[in-house]
C-alpha cells in the first residue's frame, strides 16, 4: 500500500519542526534561520535602491525638464518653434525659459547659484508638485532651494542682491564671449523650497520677465510622457530644428547618476542571491546530516513497505516546508525592516549628530524606500525553488539507505 501524500507531509513537517527530533530538528530550524537572513536583507536593500530610482524619477526628473532647447532667436522664432512643440504627440508641457548663472550676496555670506525664469504656468507646476515649501507671493520675488537659504542665512521676506555676468560688448553669447560681472538686480525672497534633493543646492526660480534677457529666451523646456524617450525624442528633434537652436536631454546631466543607481541595484541584487543561494545549499549537508540521523527510521520505514520514491518525497517535501517557511517569514521580515530603515537612519543622525545623506555629495538628502511585490515575490519563487533544488541529493541519498544493514546494525534482524 503506497503511503499518502498527508502522511509523508506530516512525516517532513515532524522533521522539521519537532524539537524532540534533536539534530534533525535543530538542522532544519538552522536552515530556516539562515534563509529567513537572507531574504530580509535581500528585500531591504533592493526597496532601498527602488526609492532612489523612483525618487529619481519623481522629484528630479519630475522638476527638470526631460528635454531642452537652447539657442539664438527672436521673440517671434522662439514662440513659433514652441506652438509647433506643443502639437508633437508625446510632449505634455512646453515652456520658455530664461537661465543665468549668479551670485547671491546677503551682508557678508555669497554662494553661487542658477537663477531660471520661468512662466507663472511652469511655476503653478513646481507648488503642486507636493514639495515642502512656504510661498508668499507666487507673483513676484524669488524661490530659493533650501539649503542655498542656509548657507546665505535668509528667509521669505528677506532681501536678496544678485550679481550678473554681462557678455562684453560686440561679442554675441555662445561665440566665445567673455563675461565679465556687472549686472545687479536686488529682490525679496518669496518662497523657500525643499524637495529634499541635490536641486536644493543651488537653484533659485522666478518669474520668466524679471530675469534680464539677451535674446526673446534662454530656451525651452519640454516635458514628455515617458521620459524614457527623451533620447529618441531629441534625435528626432535634431533633424528638424534651426541651425541656430540644439537640443540635449535629461540624460546628459542625470543620466550618469540614473545608470549608477540601476548599476549598483543590480550588483546588489546579484550579491544577495547568492547568500541566498548559499543559504538554500546550505539545506544541502543540513539534510544529510539529517538523513544520517535519521538512517535507522527511514529503514523501519522501507521495511514497513515505504517505497524508494515515498522516501524521496518525505525529503523533498522537508526542503520544500524550510523554503516555504524560509521565504515567507524573509518576506515579512523584509517589509517590516525596509519600512523601519528611514526611521532607523533618524536615529542614527540623532544618536551620533551625524547626517547621514546631504546633498551636496548624494542626490536626496534622505533615505527612500519603494517595497515592491514583484520585487518579493520573486524572491519568494527563486528562495522555495532553490531549497527543493538542493534536497534533491539528500532525498536520493535517503532513498538509497541499506535497509537490511541498518536494521542489523540495530538489532532488528
Amino acid at each position: 500500500m503506497s503511503m499518502p501524500w498527508a502522511q509523508k507531509v506530516q512525516f517532513a513537517l515532524r522533521q522539521t519542526f519537532d524539537k524532540r527530533r534533536g539534530l534533525s530538528g535543530f538542522l532544519s530550524r538552522l536552515s530556516i534561520a539562515g534563509l529567513v537572513l537572507a531574504v530580509a536583507l535581500l528585500l531591504t536593500v533592493l526597496s532601498v535602491m527602488n526609492g532612489f530610482e523612483r525618487e529619481l524619477e519623481q522629484r528630479i526628473l519630475g522638476l527638470v525638464p526631460h528635454i531642452t532647447i537652447r539657442g539664438h532667436g527672436t521673440a517671434d522664432e522662439w514662440q513659433s518653434l514652441k506652438a509647433s512643440l506643443e502639437k508633437s504627440l508625446p510632449v505634455t508641457e512646453v515652456a520658455l525659459f530664461r537661465e543665468r548663472d549668479v551670485l547671491m550676496v546677503r551682508g557678508n555670506r555669497v554662494a553661487p547659484g542658477i537663477l531660471l525664469g520661468l512662466p507663472d504656468e511652469a511655476l503653478r507646476r513646481w507648488a503642486a508638485m507636493g514639495v515642502d515649501q512656504r510661498i508668499n507671493d507666487i507673483t513676484e520675488g524669488l524661490w530659493l532651494g533650501v539649503a542655498l537659504a542656509e548657507r546665505l542665512s535668509v528667509d521669505v521676506g528677506d532681501k536678496l542682491r544678485l550679481i550678473l555676468p554681462v557678455i562684453q560688448s560686440g561679442l554675441s553669447e555662445g561665440e566665445g564671449a567673455q563675461m565679465r560681472a556687472g549686472g545687479q538686480l536686488s529682490s525679496k525672497v518669496s518662497a523657500i523650497i525643499t524637495t529634499g534633493t541635490e536641486l536644493d543646492e543651488g537653484l533659485i526660480l522666478a518669474r520668466l520677465d524679471s530675469v534680464p534677457q539677451t535674446s526673446g529666451a534662454d530656451g525651452l523646456a519640454i516635458q514628455i510622457k515617458d521620459l524614457y524617450e527623451a533620447p529618441n525624442f531629441r534625435w528626432q528633434l535634431m533633424q528638424t530644428l534651426n541651425r541656430q537652436f540644439y537640443a540635449t536631454d535629461w540624460t546628459s546631466m542625470h543620466g550618469n547618476l540614473h545608470t549608477a543607481i540601476q548599476l549598483s541595484r543590480d550588483l546588489i541584487a546579484l550579491l544577495l542571491l547568492s547568500i541566498i543561494a548559499v543559504a538554500a545549499f546550505n539545506i544541502v549537508s543540513s539534510l544529510i546530516l539529517v538523513v544520517r540521523d535519521r538512517q535507522t527510521t527511514i529503514a523501519m520505514l522501507r521495511a514497513m513497505g515505504a517505497t524508494r520514491s515515498e522516501i524521496s518525497h518525505i525529503f523533498l517535501l522537508q526542503g520544500g516546508v524550510i523554503g516555504i517557511v524560509g521565504a515567507s517569514t524573509g518576506v515579512v521580515s523584509g517589509v517590516i525592516l525596509a519600512n523601519l530603515v528611514p526611521k532607523i537612519a533618524e536615529l542614527i543622525e540623532q544618536a551620533l549628530s551625524i547626517q547621514l545623506l546631504s546633498t551636496d555629495v548624494y542626490p536626496l538628502a534622505f533615505v527612500p524606500v519603494d517595497i515592491r511585490v514583484a520585487d518579493a515575490a520573486l524572491l519568494w519563487i527563486v528562495s522555495v525553488a532553490l531549497c527543493l533544488l538542493a534536497s534533491v541529493i539528500p532525498a536520493r541519498r535517503a532513498a538509497r539507505t541499506p535497509v537490511a544493514e541498518m536494521l542489523a546494525q540495530h538489532g532488528y534482524t
